[in-house]
């Protein structure tokens, strides 16, 4: 029987104890507990949706428009709660080789302590004993390198079953409680402020509106328009561009001077943004 070199075994039993390293995946997952007679903190008003309504009047080549927001509101409460961030590990089965190899490794080494003859080198022959004999030595050596590494994998079992272990941490937080969404006070108000553009035939006009919401164009002469495509030939189809709400499609009247005596005048309303 050849002799254990214990140091080809410590060898083999550290590699693979590096390849037994168990990777831990992790994953959160957070809850927030609100107490049920938790009075608000703080107690706001948010817009939410706005819309905008376009009156327009068309007096000859004076275009008058009038933008009105029309804003829907939410009251949200901020609600002092409990925040539970629970991580979830998961090791892999790398975990269960550790501990597989630990039990090799100690079952190895016990057994080189109870018979170390079993891993010592060939019998010699002892003149004074007149038999032959096996040197104990070896077996020890191995005995004790294998505890080494046995103690080594069940020390890194222990380890990563205590890093998979599940984790709570918990902590102070503010809770939003969202109303349903209505009118504001007062539902609506002037546009002001607003970067409005008339794109009517070829031309493009652009404006402001004042603090009223209102805007003023003077539209093109009639012999710089160009004919449109509306059904009817007393109507010329323009459209408003106001920000965030898009375009809006208005109708104008020509000629315009059949507007001087009774001005032509529409609504046009945006949806919600």
């Amino acid at each position: 029987m050849r002799e254990v070199r214990p140091i080809q075994a410590a060898l083999g039993l550290v590699a693979a104890l590096a390849a037994a390293c168990s990777q831990i995946t992790s994953e959160s997952e957070i809850r927030t507990i609100v107490r049920p007679d938790a009075r608000p903190l703080v107690e706001e008003t948010k817009v939410v949706a706005v819309a905008v309504e376009a009156r327009w009047s068309q007096r000859g080549r004076d275009l008058t428009v009038d933008l009105r927001e029309h804003r829907s509101c939410q009251k949200v409460a901020h609600l002092a709660a409990r925040q539970e961030e629970r991580v979830v590990r998961k090791p892999d089965a790398m975990i269960y080789f550790e501990y597989g190899l630990a039990a090799v490794a100690l079952g190895v080494s016990a057994l080189a302590f109870a018979r170390p003859e079993l891993f010592a080198a060939e019998a010699s022959y002892d003149e004074d004993r007149m038999q032959y004999i096996r040197d104990p030595k070896t077996g020890r050596r191995v005995g004790g390198v294998f505890t080494a590494v046995g103690l080594g994998l069940l020390t890194a079992g222990i380890v990563d079953s205590v890093r998979a272990r599940d984790r709570v941490v918990v902590s102070d937080t503010v809770a939003l409680r969202e109303g349903p969404v209505q009118p504001c006070e007062p539902p609506e108000g002037p546009a002001s402020g607003r970067a409005v553009e008339l794109a009517v035939g070829e031309q493009t006009l652009a404006g402001t509106s004042d603090v009223e919401g209102r805007v003023r164009f003077v539209l093109p002469a009639e012999s710089e328009m160009s004919p449109e495509t509306d059904p009817s030939p007393r109507a010329l189809a323009a459209t408003l561009r106001v920000g965030f709400a898009g375009a809006l499609p208005i109708t104008l009247v020509a000629p315009y001077a059949d507007t001087v005596a009774a001005p032509h005048t529409g609504t046009v309303q945006s949806g919600p943004q």
